[in-house]
């Protein structure tokens, strides 16, 4: 089950004319998914992870509410994961920005960090950041939700993909942004759990599983392309600042030009993770109906201080796509039902 009515009245003993208008807005969204699910015109948004970079997504959610698109059922992983359970909460994209940029301060990623020791199978707890979302959605439950939503993981003991669909939503989150490696897996009724990142970075097939025709999957895991470009362009900037021209005196070329090996033990776990994640989530991508790339060429963990980068990105790319969005949203599904003419074909002939 993955549609649910929420502030449905008893049946018996109302009378229905009398209560019209005096529903909850929840009853009629409720409603009209059911109908759009009947007619088979259902809307999913597939989150992927990405850490910093998922802050993208909160970019593209703020473009869909602007222009009343309404997206019927959420599937997300890792930060995917996160931004679609505060948003099928029912914050909006304005509220999202604002539990987001609480990270700008100086200190305020640290705050995140709850160090094991000794650290035997990671380095991290998580228990933090699942505090910090507990703060927003409480002890909410997958059915508490205004909108369905799907989270992925990934079982440590058998290596499969496993979609969460009910129980308490912050444990699920925890479970789908555990990075292997940095963070403790979470134990779930005896499982261990990690990222669910390292089976299915984006959830398309959980959306194209449930009956969703129009899939719109947001994609902010760069190529190597991509990465490629941004390294480059890095290069040909420091070429033309003259700071860096003099700064290259004392430090080696080739240890300023590699944006990325300079880095610490947080930053090569990331990122050789993603170089694994790429060629799943392009496979994903080509099982979508529009796919939304963010022009992110790199991140680094602390850019999880700067998220309004990310977001700007997730807004521009959005709003470049907004018609495609709209038709894909507005398409009339193609059906195979007889009909009827509106008069005999024989005073037609």
């Amino acid at each position: 089950m993955h549609l649910f009515i929420h502030g449905c009245p008893v049946a018996a003993g109302y009378d229905v004319a009398a209560l019209s208008g005096k529903f909850k807005p929840s009853f009629y969204a409720d409603v009209r998914r059911i109908a759009r699910e009947i007619a088979g015109c259902l809307v999913g948004l597939a989150l992927s992870s990405g850490a910093a970079k998922g802050f993208a997504h909160i970019g593209v959610i703020q473009v869909l509410e602007e222009n009343n698109i309404d997206v019927d059922v959420v599937a997300g992983t890792s930060m995917g994961a996160y931004v679609g359970s505060l948003w099928n909460y029912g914050y909006d994209g304005a509220a999202l920005e604002g539990f987001a940029r609480e990270l700008e301060g100086r200190w305020s990623v640290w705050s995140l960090l709850d160090p094991v020791f000794p650290p035997r199978q990671g380095f991290l707890r998580g228990h933090r950041i699942k505090k910090r979302l507990m703060r927003s959605i409480g002890e909410a439950r997958f059915s508490d939700l205004v909108r369905p939503l799907r989270i992925v993981a990934a079982n440590l003991a058998t290596l499969e993909r496993v979609v969460f669909a009910s129980g308490a939503v912050a444990t699920a989150v925890h479970a789908s942004i555990a990075v292997p490696g940095i963070c403790v897996p979470i134990i779930i009724d005896g499982e261990p759990y990690v990222d669910g990142g390292v089976v299915d970075p984006l959830p398309v097939d959980v959306l194209r599983g449930m009956g969703v025709s129009r899939v719109i999957a947001v994609d902010v895991i760069p190529t190597p392309d991509r990465i490629r470009k941004g390294l480059e362009f890095q290069q040909e900037q420091a070429n033309e600042d003259r700071a860096r021209n003099l700064l290259r005196k004392v430090k080696p070329k080739e240890q300023e030009r590699n944006y990325f090996l300079g880095v610490n033990l947080f930053e090569v776990l990331m990122r050789s993770i993603y170089g694994g994640q790429i060629r799943m989530a392009e496979a994903s991508c080509r099982r979508a109906d529009l796919v939304l790339r963010p022009d992110i060429c790199d991140d680094r963990w602390l850019d999880m201080r700067n998220p309004g980068k990310f977001i700007a990105l997730g807004r521009a790319v959005a709003e470049r796509q907004l018609d495609e969005i709209k038709a894909l949203v507005a398409h009339t599904k193609i059906h195979h039902e007889s009909e009827f003419t509106p008069q005999p074909v024989a005073s037609i002939a």
